[in-house]
């Protein structure tokens, strides 16, 4: 059994860092190429007091880029080694500090209660069934108590989940997150970047002390 789970593993890495090994970050259909508009407001509103934060599932670096410009200590982390390669060169180009590395968002390397904010723009809807439990606690436990989680995931409006992107309804995150996170926002929006229109969950979310 765990060497069919570190096979799978593997096998997930490959698929997504053969997309960035074969596709340039700016033809990526995700990477927007300046700071996500739902990211840009919640830190412009000024609830997330300054410190460390994690871009999850960070691609190449956009945002992270972006949270480290606006003065916070930001870190990264993307399960393709390509895409963290290309965020360390952008980052490197924009003369900004971030700490970036490779690693699975399902196993979190961080120490307990050290953010004050996790971005997440398409890494839930892109984890496993089977893997959803362990990456929800572990957000909860890297966030601090009253951290602030902005999660983006595809709607069920937009697609029907019949695998990976994975879509959600309002009721999905409600019950997959509500027993360890507060939810205080929940809105539908609209993409329309790079030639496509999808449906996307936004929810923000804050830790719920245990």
């Amino acid at each position: 059994m765990a060497n069919d789970s570190s096979r799978q593993a593997d096998e997930i890495q490959e698929r997504w860092d053969n997309l960035y090994r074969t596709t340039p970050p700016e033809s990526v259909p995700w990477d927007e190429n300046k700071p996500n508009d739902e990211l840009a407001a919640l830190i412009s509103s000024d609830q997330i007091e300054k410190g460390p934060v994690l871009d999850i599932c960070s691609g190449s670096g956009n945002n992270a880029i972006y949270l480290a410009k606006q003065g916070y200590t930001c870190y990264g982390i993307d399960i393709s080694p390509t895409a963290v390669k290309y965020a360390w060169k952008r980052a490197a180009r924009e003369g900004v500090t971030c700490q970036l590395s490779q690693g699975n968002a399902s196993q979190l390397p961080y120490p307990d209660s050290y953010f004050t904010l996790v971005f997440d723009r398409g890494c839930f809807h892109s984890i496993s069934r089977e893997n959803r439990d362990s990456f929800i606690r572990g957000v909860h436990r890297v966030l601090k108590d009253r951290g602030k989680y902005l999660l983006l995931c595809f709607s069920s409006k937009d697609h029907f989940d019949t695998g990976i992107p994975h879509s959600f309804s309002p009721e999905d995150i409600r019950n997959y997150f509500s027993p360890l996170f507060q939810i205080l926002s929940l809105k539908e929006i609209v993409s329309s970047g790079k030639g496509t229109r999808r449906i996307l969950l936004s929810v923000l979310m804050e830790k719920i002390v245990t």
